[in-house]
């Protein structure tokens, strides 16, 4: 109650008003975004993955403490380089608290890394993969053909590296074919334009070199042709691949899978076209060296002519000499000949001896030897037997001689032989 002049209190603990959870996680979601909505940290990664969503998720932490990172498909598409645990990296990005687990969280909107630019590392990073890869092959690059009658050119429509390219080869050779293939050489979404631009020279298929390139620029703008997807592109052209990228001190992936690298525009066009002013001159100075050599050949073979000729006899001369030389050898044949008659007949005379002399020798051998096997003959002979008083008495009918007196029977007809004459005696009994 309020009296005049005085003041009523009433004395007591305040009330009290909580929070909820949600509201909390807001209100200071609310305040680090109002104070941390774009700053730079640098730290190092860890635990670096890309899930399905394509979302990038890493760990950024120094010696002490640690936060986690997420950067979106979106930003995470246009990153040059590949973030890997270990390397060292700045971040720009905005304080997040994500509400459903009240965690801090630093939501990415660009990386690079410490050192070495974004780029820069890009590029080498590629370089180690595709050269690993066999990209940067030299046993598989190919040959640039001699004065191509068809040029595909893949550049910028309006760029100077089109123009120098137009110039060098209407100089040189105006009347060589060209198909352009314009394409975009600079921005996101000209690494895709340059590979189409490739693809469709191959489909089309008359060309037989083709030239890829564009002026000079700073490092983002020849990035389209440090791009993986130009790399194989190239790669797995049919077309022989002149790169043609910027100066002669840039080097891109292009340059290294090519077929064949130049240094500028202008120098490329000047290595697929020769100058057809040059070509006649060394086509003369050959011609010229030709006929040198020609002139040198004939002139030795006259020579050689002319001394044959001085050599050569008349074919009547020719027949003279065989004939001579046939007699000659008529002659010396019918020496050879009667001489070896000579021979032969010695020959013949000194076999005759030796072999007179060995038959009679044979010969006398051969009658002692009869003469000792007659004698022995003579000796077993019946008539020696005969001789000594003795008769043979055979069967007449079977001319079997008789031993056994049994084997006769009586009244059976004998034949006995005397030393002279014979008997024939009939059985007219037997005794023992």
């Amino acid at each position: 109650m309020v009296l005049d002049d005085q003041l009523d209190l009433t004395l007591g603990p305040a009330p009290r008003k909580a929070l909820g959870v949600t509201e909390l996680v807001r209100l200071i979601s609310g305040t680090l975004e109002a104070n941390l909505d774009d700053f730079w940290v640098t730290g190092e990664v860890s635990n670096a993955r890309v899930p399905a969503s394509g979302h990038l998720y890493f760990t950024l932490k120094d010696d002490r403490s640690s936060i986690s990172v997420v950067m979106f498909k979106g930003a995470f598409s246009k990153l040059k380089f590949r973030l890997a645990d270990g390397m060292a990296i700045l971040v720009r990005g905005r304080a997040n608290l994500f509400e459903a687990r009240g965690q801090l969280q630093v939501v990415a909107a660009a990386i690079e890394p410490r050192g070495a630019g974004a780029l820069q590392l890009a590029f080498e990073q590629l370089k180690k993969r595709l050269e690993s890869e066999g990209l940067f092959d030299p046993a598989r690059k190919r040959a640039i053909p001699f004065l191509p009658r068809v040029i595909g050119i893949v550049t910028a429509r309006s760029g100077a590296g089109l123009r120098d390219i137009l110039r060098v080869i209407g100089d040189r050779f105006p009347d060589r074919h060209l198909i352009i293939r314009a394409a975009l050489v600079q921005g996101d979404s000209a690494a895709s334009d340059i590979a189409a631009a490739i693809e469709d020279l191959n489909r089309d298929g008359r060309a037989e070199v083709m030239i890829v390139g564009r002026g000079g620029g700073s490092l983002e703008d020849l990035w389209a042709f440090n791009e993986e997807v130009v790399a194989r592109a190239i790669f797995h052209s049919a077309i022989p691949v002149v790169s043609a990228v910027g100066h002669e001190i840039d080097y891109t992936i292009a340059d290294f899978v090519a077929d064949l690298r130049a240094p500028t525009p202008t120098a490329a066009a000047q290595i697929v076209v020769p100058a057809k002013a040059e070509l006649a001159e060394r086509v003369g100075a050959a011609c010229e060296s030709l006929n040198v050599a020609i002139a040198r050949v004939l002139d030795a073979r006259r020579e050689a002519l002319d001394d044959f000729a001085a050599r050569l006899k008349h074919p009547g001369s020719l027949l003279r000499d065989a004939r001579e030389t046939l007699a000659r050898t008529v002659v010396s044949m019918a020496r050879a000949m009667r001489a070896r008659a000579r021979e032969n007949q010695l020959a013949v005379t000194a076999l005759q001896e030796r072999l007179a002399a060995a038959t009679a020798k044979a010969l006398a051998a051969g009658r002692f030897r009869v003469a000792e096997l007659a004698a022995r003959m003579d000796s077993m002979s019946p008539l020696r037997v005969l001789e000594r008083g003795y008769a043979v008495v055979t069967d007449p009918r079977t001319a079997k001689v008789i031993v056994d007196a049994a084997s006769v029977e009586t009244g059976a007809d004998l034949d006995i032989r005397l030393r002279k004459g014979r008997l024939l005696a009939r059985v007219t009994a037997h005794r023992n």
